[in-house]
This record gives C-alpha cells, sequence and structure tokens, in this order.
C-alpha cells in the first residue's frame, strides 16, 4: 500500500511559487504542458473575494509547484442564475468531455452534487472535493476540516467570554450544505452541553447570501434583548454586521463592558485584520491555502492509484477520517483571536494564511 503525503512543508512549498505567483488559474505550468503532466479540473461554486479569491491565488501557485495542468476553473455561482447544483453537473461533464484525469469539485449542495459524482465514477475519472463533504456519491479524497469543530468552537468562545448568561444569535450558511449543519450542530451542542444558561437563536441563509444573513444579524439586534453574541458561519456578512451594530447604536470595541461578541469562520486576511482593530473577536481559520495544495495534491495521487485508509496520520498533522462513507484529510482549523488565550492561535502567527497571502 502506498500512503505518501506531501513531503514539503507549506512554509517552504510558499517561498518556493513566489516566483510563479503570476501564472493564472487554468494556466500551463511555468514548464509548459507534456503529455505526461497530469490534468485536472477545476468546479467551484463560487470565486467571491475573501476566502474564494485567495484560494484560486493558491491554486494557481500550486499548479505549477506540483506539476499539473488545471482546467477552469468553471465556476457555478457565475454561470448558473441561482440553479448552482444543476450547472455543476454540467461542468463536471463538460471537463470529462475535454479529457481530464481528474477533479477537484467544491460542491454547491452536498446532496445534490450527487449525480455528478456518479457520472464522474461511471467514467473513472476520480474526485476530490474541497471544503464540502458530499452526502450522495463517493470520491477519492475530501479536503476540508472539522467543521462541527468551527461550530463548537464558536460558541463556546461566545459563551465563555460574554458578560452574563443570554443568547446567542447564530446567522447559518445555507443548510443544504453539510457544512453549515455541521457548524450550526457543533455550537448548539457545545450551548446545550457546557453552557444551560445561554440559547442559540439560529437564522438560515439561503445560498449563503451576504445581503440575507445581514438582515438576519439585524433581526437579531432588534429582536433579542440579552443578545450576547452573533456566530456568523462566514467571513463575508461580518462588515455589514458591524455596520448594523452601529447603525443601531449596539457597537463599541472588543473588551467593552457593553460589546455583542461577534465569531466568524474563514480566517481571511481581512478578518485578521478586523481581530487587530478589535472589531471582531475571533474566527476559525479555514485555510486557504492548504485547501488549495491538498486538493491538487490528492487529485494528482488519484491519478496515480495511491491508496489511503481511516485512521491515517499525515505529515502535516491531520487525520484520515471518515466522512458519510467517504474519506477525509481532516485538516486542522484554529480559532483565532487577538491574544492567542485560551489554546487560539494568535492572529499574529505565521502559520495564519492569513498572514501569508
Amino acid at each position: 500500500m502506498r500512503s505518501g503525503f506531501g513531503r514539503r512543508s507549506l512554509a517552504t512549498g510558499m517561498t518556493a511559487v513566489a516566483a510563479v505567483a503570476a501564472v493564472a488559474c487554468g494556466g500551463s505550468p511555468s514548464t509548459g504542458n507534456t503529455s505526461s503532466t497530469p490534468t485536472i479540473g477545476v468546479v467551484l461554486t463560487y470565486n467571491l473575494p475573501g476566502f474564494w479569491g485567495n484560494y484560486l491565488k493558491y491554486e494557481s501557485q500550486y499548479e505549477s509547484q506540483l506539476g499539473v495542468k488545471l482546467v477552469g476553473p468553471k465556476v457555478a455561482n457565475v454561470e448558473a442564475n441561482g440553479n448552482e447544483a444543476a450547472q455543476q453537473i454540467i461542468d463536471v461533464k463538460a471537463l470529462i468531455a475535454q479529457g481530464v484525469q481528474a477533479l477537484i469539485i467544491n460542491p454547491a449542495d452536498s446532496a445534490a452534487i450527487g449525480p455528478a459524482l456518479d457520472y464522474a465514477k461511471s467514467k473513472n475519472i476520480p474526485v476530490v472535493t474541497v471544503d464540502v463533504a458530499p452526502s450522495q456519491g463517493s470520491v477519492y479524497m475530501i479536503v476540508r476540516a472539522d467543521n462541527t469543530a468551527y461550530g463548537s468552537k464558536s460558541c463556546d468562545y461566545i459563551a465563555s467570554h460574554a458578560s452574563g448568561p443570554g443568547t446567542i444569535a447564530m446567522v447559518e450558511g445555507d443548510l443544504t450544505s453539510l457544512n453549515a449543519r455541521d457548524r450550526a450542530s457543533g455550537c448548539t451542542s457545545m450551548i446545550s452541553s457546557k453552557y444551560p444558561n445561554f440559547k442559540v437563536k439560529s437564522y438560515e441563509t439561503k445560498d449563503w447570501g451576504t445581503d440575507p444573513a445581514v438582515q438576519n444579524a439585524t433581526t437579531a439586534l432588534t429582536a433579542i434583548s440579552d443578545l450576547r453574541g452573533i456566530y456568523v458561519h462566514w467571513s463575508v456578512p461580518e462588515d455589514g454586521i458591524i455596520a448594523a451594530e452601529k447603525q443601531k447604536s449596539k457597537y463599541s470595541d472588543v473588551g467593552a463592558s457593553n460589546h455583542i461578541i461577534l465569531v466568524g469562520n474563514d480566517g481571511s486576511p481581512h478578518e485578521c485584520d478586523l481581530i487587530r482593530s478589535k472589531t471582531l473577536d475571533a474566527t476559525i481559520d479555514q485555510p486557504a491555502d492548504k485547501y488549495a495544495y491538498y486538493a491538487i495534491f490528492y487529485a494528482k495521487e488519484a491519478i496515480k492509484g495511491t491508496k489511503y485508509s481511516e485512521g491515517q496520520k499525515t505529515d502535516h498533522n491531520s487525520t484520515i477520517v471518515n466522512v458519510q462513507g467517504n474519506q477525509e484529510d481532516a485538516l486542522a482549523a484554529p480559532l483565532v483571536t487577538l491574544a492567542g488565550d485560551n489554546g487560539s492561535t494568535q492572529v499574529t502567527s505565521t502559520d495564519l494564511w492569513c498572514n501569508n497571502h
């Protein structure tokens, strides 16, 4: 059984790829494409600024370093006019028709991606999903962090730092995504088991929409008299939430006695800046750099036929786990705070991708 992992550290890789940062995503490596260069199709849901914009930048860097040719990305949110799940089936079939040897997919919907995965399997094209795990269909590997831990860490932080018992408003992502469901269950389970004097009020946000998310948070600011914190499942709505707090005269800096704790998820450069300015309390580092690196790495290993097993330890501080019948490289995703106290990672750490973008 072969079980190789990437032996070069991400920090080393970052230095090595600096010279090729200008290579466009989906373009040929700087050495030129040859028949021996593995071709990997990329199917994403979003290419928005923030997490996904940086993911694409890292993908273009690692394309050359890992010696592959990326085809795409095909971005469903740009093409689909609101039906991203159906568009991804079209995109998968189109890339396979172009002759790719493997696929990297960020599913728009954990269940609805099933037909696309079934089609790829019928054509013997291995698939790596990144960021989102499928709940239907089989894949070679999932590159993702423990999203249940995202929710539990975020809400544990809010409850343990609040001025007193009360309510946490949870602005959820789209619950068709396993990520949103895991983050929600992590939060509610943490509060119910550890903080009986707190309760969680949940607001689902369809399609991970920024404006609806901000409106959900604004509703919470108005309707919840004992609001102690807001947990938002992703980073993009945070500026709008902060603006809503200011508009309703409910904003104060982190550490003030009447501060409403705000925790997000992504670990984007902008979030780290907000933490430094004492505007955002904390975030979960969702490692865009490692997501891009290991998505390509595993797609290349799939083409080679490398096998992995559940429980296997990696050389990058993670473990191969089982997620609904598929193997996942469960990458580390620490809580990030200003001080780095109580087991969190300090926002100045050079291990964070927000400081290496």
